[in-house]
């Protein structure tokens, strides 16, 4: 046999297993390719993944993408891979136009099937808006999430993401001059549910490589140079200039990544432990006991507080910047007023009493409304106020008082509307709030109107004696009946009044 014949036998082996299109140009792979390759390989045997349970590769078109494509080739099954691109509606309609064209002539060369998946317009925008956190985290919330409904609904384990070496670099790069504290200095995670990022460990250049010689193209996209986003100006202004002090700066980033891991992990026994001692979940928020939380050494006081926010944000995957955790913990120091409000991110945190009370402004407004009750007056639907104490006993007919034993109350307090499922504990037994409100003949759209009151232990009142019904209290903040005059009374009034 002929040495070309060798050469030509040798190519063929390592030939992209999916790209059946286009058979008669191979996707060549050099020596950086083979190791590349291999560190990927090793990557899906080191964290125990099985590609057979499927991947949903984000696939935007660019380079990196289209290099993580090439390579799930060489691992995935055919019928276990999907690539998925979505349109975020942030640039110009023609250039996401010939991108998608692009994408899914890609795909179809490799012979993976492609899903694209379009934002509503101006969707980002008023996520970015409403979050105060700015256009490049409200596309990334709103990308994982389309990513992973498409993942649950092909019944697929695995999102992969393109990141790179050189991303979590500039990551930890990033945070590093924001003032973050360790649990951000972490960086971007390999593993992480089900988002794995394959190509953490390889540099872009070994990336280029591979998109270089696939004979494929890549798309650009046009804000990556736009040096009023902050990893761009990163990208291109910072890290150039590092690099040429300082050759090795990834290794050097990774370090500290790794170095915060390690100080992270080695917290999380004491971390634990202080969680159990000071939150308390609820339905839409997460209360934190002040006394308790302040007992805690400061670094265990700011875990505390990002595994709080996680619980709050649910799956939004949103980062609580560190600056945030110190406005936190310093005005506690300083004796947080009861009643103050803080506006985190498209959260409130408020102090009421002893606790602070943290939870999600769109759940709330979700939810019709919710409010916390930590003085004599609480807005309720925008037409009426709850009042409470004695301003509720001189303003308010008699028999539109409720009067609850303090005693029994579990903060933080909460009035809120009433919800499909809501159970009240009475003196004759378990009901359904829905129910009570149709005995009272109130109508069905009028019905979120009407105020429950909640404590950690559960709803104790329903307050209809304003909207036509009754007031009905739960059992266990009954007054004994020989102190019924000692509680607590709470009242509905018209905000005119």
């Amino acid at each position: 046999m002929s040495p070309w014949g060798r050469v030509s036998l040798w190519r063929r082996k390592l030939s992209w297993p999916c790209a059946k299109v286009r058979r008669s140009r191979r996707l060549p792979v050099n020596s950086i390719h083979e190791t590349v390759r291999d560190n990927f390989q090793a990557f899906f045997s080191r964290h125990a993944i099985s590609v057979d349970h499927g991947v949903v590769a984000a696939f935007s078109g660019g380079a990196d993408s289209l290099a993580l494509l090439l390579l799930l080739c060489t691992i995935v099954p055919k019928e276990k891979l999907l690539a998925v691109y979505v349109n975020h509606r942030l640039r110009p309609a023609l250039e996401l136009e010939a991108e998608e064209r692009l994408n899914s002539d890609n795909c179809r060369v490799l012979d993976i099937p492609l899903r694209i998946v379009r934002l509503e317009q101006q969707q980002v925008m008023q996520l970015a808006r409403t979050r105060g956190n700015g256009v490049e985290e409200a596309a990334r919330i709103l990308r994982y999430e389309a990513l992973d409904r498409v993942r649950m609904d092909v019944g697929f384990s695995y999102i992969a993401t393109a990141h790179t070496a050189d991303d979590q670099a500039e990551t930890v790069l990033m945070r590093l001059l924001q003032g973050a504290g360790p649990s951000s200095m972490r960086g971007i995670s390999a593993v992480s549910g089900s988002l794995v990022r394959p190509m953490l460990s390889m540099a872009r250049s070994d990336v280029m490589e591979i998109v270089k010689d696939s004979s494929l193209k890549w798309s650009e996209d046009s804000t990556n140079g736009d040096l009023h986003f902050l990893r761009n100006s990163i990208r291109h202004e910072i890290v150039p200039s590092i690099a040429q002090v300082f050759p090795q700066y990834r290794r050097a980033l990774e370090m500290i990544a790794q170095r915060s891991a390690e100080y992270v992990e080695a917290l999380a026994p004491q971390v634990v432990q202080a969680i159990d001692h000071v939150l308390r979940t609820h339905d839409d928020s997460v209360g934190l006991h002040i006394r308790t939380l302040r007992e805690s050494p400061r670094a265990i006081q700011e875990q505390v507080l990002y595994h709080s926010w996680s619980l709050v944000t649910r799956a939004s995957g949103q980062r609580l910047p560190y600056r945030n955790v110190k406005t936190i913990l310093d005005r506690l120091e300083q004796n947080w007023p009861d009643g103050l409000r803080l506006d985190i991110s498209g959260t409130y945190l408020v102090r009421t009493g002893d606790n602070l009370m943290w939870f999600s402004r769109q759940r709330a407004l979700a939810a019709g409304y919710v409010s916390l009750v930590y003085s004599d007056y609480t807005s309720l639907d925008g037409s009426k106020v709850l009042v409470t104490g004695e301003d509720a006993h001189s303003a308010v007919p008699k028999d539109l008082r409720a009067r609850i034993d303090p005693s029994t109350l579990a903060a933080p307090i909460v009035a809120r509307s009433v919800r499909q499922g809501d159970l009240i504990r009475l003196a004759e037994g378990t009901k359904q709030v829905g129910a009570l409100l149709a005995g009272w003949h109130i109508p069905k759209e009028d019905r979120w109107r009407i105020p429950v009151l909640e404590d950690t232990l559960g709803i104790f009142a329903v307050l209809g004696g304003t909207y036509g019904g009754k007031d009905r209290i739960a059992k266990r903040c009954l007054a004994p009946t020989l102190a019924r005059n000692v509680g607590t009374l709470y009242s509905v009034v018209d905000i005119e009044g």
